[in-house]
């Protein structure tokens, strides 16, 4: 046995999956895990259906908040967090596991960076190793981290709004961002600041952090960052059936809030090769009815077949509907569903683009599969993912909004366009597919990812024969 390690994400999909599959590679290198989510979640995996845990044990703990509520108010979700997942609750969590399994007690915790703050007492107490699990590219974590620095410097507010609404480099290992981009303008404002500093503190007396993520896509960050804590990029945590052999397996696949239509992976098979523009925009994204119009209009007016992610959740309070007469007149080269298989999506040859949020899991996804993007970012670190997958990496063309922050239907059809005909498409699909081949051999044995990885594993396992 190679010990038994308690995985804690933080309460959202796109946090969740990745720190599965993190699971998963411990449970095939001889390790025991068990796998903490609220309740919420939990019930809402469960019912999904979506997956077989292989050995991982699944448990849950109350977040706080009433049944009613939906999590969609991030602040107030990590308020509850603060005492639903308190170091003294995963104190007593582990006395629990402990005690049922005598032969094998916790070895070693990793937890999600935004929730990290505290568990370092918690780790020593048990004289087990901590690592904080951070699920998205190295320059989100580093931004937060060199808060303080931005703060001396006068670049930042003690709000966390800059000082001036200019494109400024932060960090001299990033690229320009623009002044509104930045992660904790969204979804929280000056307590997701504050939430960020503690974060940063939090970071400098723990093992290390884990980034899904690989080393060639900012290595410069990653090196800045590595002087102050120990970075350790393992990405990409993506199954390894999806990079070689049977695309169409979901035995690892990520766990799913909804049941998947793997029908839409049948409407694929009968499309051309590239030709097939794919729209999802994640589990958290709220849209208006007059976005929700205007795409449509927009796929319409591409004269292209397209697979369109709406959820049933997609608008506040009310449920999408779309133009008159839309659904009649997209028929035979549309399909809409509520809920996809992503990876096997992404992955399909029909695929020629994907229209998306710019939530991490989604572009790496898009990254390993070698497909263009077309960005639309929401809110949190979006934004900075996506000056990236435009500015350094040329992977994808961004989509601007008008002075009412609406992406009108001219400017879907136009992106489309120019990303699947024009000379700036045919450079961005060489840099897709050169970086598609760097994100598949950073894995392999002798890549960056394969490397970190084994360097956490021995750290893991190093305190077991100590």
């Amino acid at each position: 046995m190679g010990g038994h390690a308690l995985l804690i994400p933080l309460p959202y999909q796109g946090h969740i999956n990745p720190m599965m599959q993190l699971a998963w590679k411990l449970v095939s290198d001889g390790f025991l895990v068990t796998f903490l989510n609220t309740d919420f979640n939990h019930n809402r995996i469960m019912q999904a259906k979506s997956r077989n845990w292989d050995g991982i044990r699944m448990i849950s703990i109350p977040d706080g908040l009433p049944p009613d509520d939906k999590r969609t108010n991030i602040p107030n979700l990590m308020e509850a967090l603060d005492n639903s997942m308190a170091p003294s609750v995963i104190m007593r969590l582990i006395d629990v596991i402990n005690e049922r399994e005598e032969e094998h007690k916790v070895t070693g915790i990793i937890i999600d960076v935004i929730i990290c703050s505290g568990l370092k007492a918690v780790a020593d107490f048990y004289q087990i190793p901590l690592f904080a699990f951070h699920t998205s590219l190295v320059a989100n974590c580093a931004i937060r981290y060199f808060i303080p620095k931005l703060l001396s410097l006068g670049i930042l507010g003690h709000d966390g709004a800059p000082k001036e609404e200019k494109k400024i480099t932060y960090i001299p290992s990033m690229p320009p961002l623009r002044s509104g981009d930045l992660p904790w303008l969204f979804g929280g404002g000056e307590k997701m600041f504050k939430r960020c500093i503690r974060m940063g503190e939090s970071l400098k007396q723990i093992k290390g952090v884990l980034a899904n993520s690989f080393y060639e896509l900012d290595g410069p960050v990653v090196e800045e960052l590595s002087r102050e804590v120990e970075v350790y990029p393992i990405g990409p945590l993506i199954p390894c059936e999806f990079l070689e052999g049977d695309k169409r397996s979901t035995s690892k696949a990520p766990p799913s809030f909804w049941a998947d239509d793997v029908e839409c992976l049948e409407w694929l098979d009968k499309q051309s090769t590239q030709s097939v523009i794919y729209v999802s925009f994640g589990s958290v994204a709220v849209w208006s009815q007059i976005q929700v119009e205007e795409f449509a209009a927009g796929l319409e007016a591409t004269q292209r077949p397209f697979l369109w992610v709406v959820r049933s959740d997609l608008m506040e309070g009310s449920k999408p509907t779309f133009p008159q007469g839309f659904m009649e007149r997209v028929r035979e080269r549309s399909c809409i569903v509520s809920w996809a298989p992503q990876l096997q999506v992404l992955s399909h040859p029909s695929i020629a683009c994907f229209v998306t949020h710019c939530g991490w899991n989604s572009v790496q996804e898009s990254i390993t599969m070698g497909v263009p993007m077309l960005c639309s970012p929401y809110f949190v670190d979006q934004f900075l993912n996506r000056t990236y997958i435009v500015d350094v990496w040329k992977i994808g063309l961004p989509l601007e909004s008008n002075k009412d922050g609406i992406i009108e239907k001219g400017e879907i059809a136009r992106a489309v366009d120019r990303l699947l005909v024009g000379e700036d498409g045919a450079e961005i699909s060489k840099h897709a597919t050169k970086l598609m081949r760097t994100s598949r051999d950073t894995v392999k044995e002798g890549g960056s990812s394969f490397n970190n990885y084994s360097i956490f594993l021995h750290q893991m396992k190093k305190q077991l024969v100590d």
